[in-house]
């Protein structure tokens, strides 16, 4: 299934009360947690709903965990349940969602939480869901946020149909207003998944109505149950803010960390590149994977002595290999020089020359001519840029991944909508 589905029809139970007496306070909160946990679901997604309501709490709770129970059917979904009844979210739940970010998080600090601030819960099979639950409730997106509408399937069996050339014209018409919608440089559409799960689109962008309206430019959509826009933290690289530090990395950590370049770049088998750098903390090898097509170009591009800022998340180590910094961009601080020698030029023939041997100097082929000169030191022009940063293309783009021309753009903080924009549809 899918956890947004399940969220979907606990705000449509919710909204179609005849007696009115809950009203949702924001839009539903899609919050990505760190996508470098290895237990993790496909998109880490926790969701948060937001509410004013007039239900008495324990049978909001009850009614809360019955979809739970319904939806969340799946031998391995470890579902969790967390409910607050607050006006101010406590400042230790805050911190435990932002650190859900980018660390790794145990099942025991969140029920300890959960516990000490009298939080009604629920979970199902490990409770691993909880910790997703919580974080939730604490990160109510007051810094760069977007938003996404799912759409989903009546049908859950059937495949999806979606008009390809009205995608791509929604694309070009919409952006930037949406992103993320269509790869043209590979030809692919990426606001369909690929699962077997209950979800048909999903279009990001700026604004609920950028995505309503580019929503409308793919009509008419068949097998269409229902949409609902999300805000979220979806492109903001919200888990990439934190300063990995050298000396005793941890797993499954996500960050960035400013280091130099000192060893160069290789390509290994199955077309993954390496390279290493280090900072007066310690070293560590990073890693470019063949998904991420020609951001391995761009990381091969790198010669030691460059100091770069590196982002992404690191690998467990094994008895192969140590710990590695898994890339999701990279950018120049400062380039080195690239120096390369060749054998001088001749001054006759304006040739190059080639070695007479050991001592003796250089030769010209064509004329016989000889100098016993050094070989000549060129600078190359670098291909890499100061202060651009580098990332993959947009199909092995993760859901926090930042695009470039957001990069720009100026953040949105703390613009929760007061009044929800029409247009529920279920």
């Amino acid at each position: 299934m899918c956890t947004t589905f399940l969220c979907y029809n606990l705000v449509k139970y919710l909204l179609s009360d005849s007696r009115k007496r809950t009203e949702l306070l924001d839009y539903p909160n899609l919050i990505r947690l760190n996508p470098n946990i290895p237990w993790k679901t496909r998109g880490n997604a926790a969701l948060a709903i937001r509410v004013k309501s007039t239900i008495p709490t324990q049978d909001l709770f009850r009614l809360c965990k019955n979809h739970v129970v319904k939806f969340a059917t799946s031998p391995r979904a470890n579902s969790g349940l967390v409910i607050l009844k607050s006006e101010q979210i406590p400042r230790e739940i805050v911190d435990f969602s932002k650190r859900a970010l980018y660390s790794v998080l145990g099942l025991r600090e969140a029920r300890e939480i959960i516990r000490d601030h009298c939080l009604g819960s629920f979970s199902l099979r490990s409770a691993q869901g909880l910790i997703g639950a919580l974080a939730a409730v604490g990160n109510f997106l007051p810094n760069d946020h977007t938003y996404e509408l799912i759409a989903y399937k009546k049908e859950i069996a059937r495949p999806r149909t979606l008009d390809k050339s009205r995608v791509i014209r929604m694309s070009e018409t919409t952006f930037p207003g949406t992103f993320s919608n269509y790869d043209f440089e590979y030809e692919r559409l990426m606001i369909t998944p690929h699962g077997p799960d209950p979800v048909l689109c999903g279009i990001r962008g700026e604004t609920p109505k950028n995505v309503i309206n580019a929503f409308r430019m793919l009509f008419p959509i068949e097998n269409l149950r229902g949409w609902m826009v999300f805000r979220s933290n979806q492109g903001t690289a919200e888990h990439l803010q934190e300063t990995i530090t050298l000396d005793r990395p941890k797993a499954y950590v996500s960050g960035k960390v400013v280091g130099t370049v000192n060893s160069a770049a290789r390509t290994e088998i199955g077309g993954h590149v390496y390279f290493s750098i280090k900072n007066e903390a310690g070293e560590i090898p990073c890693a470019c994977y063949e998904p991420t097509a020609s951001f391995r170009n761009d990381a091969k591009q790198l010669i030691v002595g460059d100091v770069i800022e590196a982002g992404g998340g690191i690998r467990k180590s094994t008895t192969l290999h140590p710990k590695i910094l898994n890339l999701e961009y990279f950018k120049p601080i400062m380039l080195a020089k690239k120096i390369t020698y060749s054998n001088p030029e001749c001054p006759n023939c304006k040739t190059s020359m080639n070695s007479a041997g050991k001592g003796k100097g250089y030769r010209c082929k064509k004329c016989g001519g000889r100098v016993f000169t050094q070989k000549r030191a060129v600078e190359e022009t670098r291909k890499l840029m100061s202060k651009r940063i580098y990332s993959p293309p947009l199909k092995a783009h993760r859901h926090l991944t930042k695009p470039n021309h957001r990069l720009s753009m100026k953040n949105k903080r703390g613009s929760i909508p007061l009044k929800l924009i029409d247009g529920w549809q279920f």
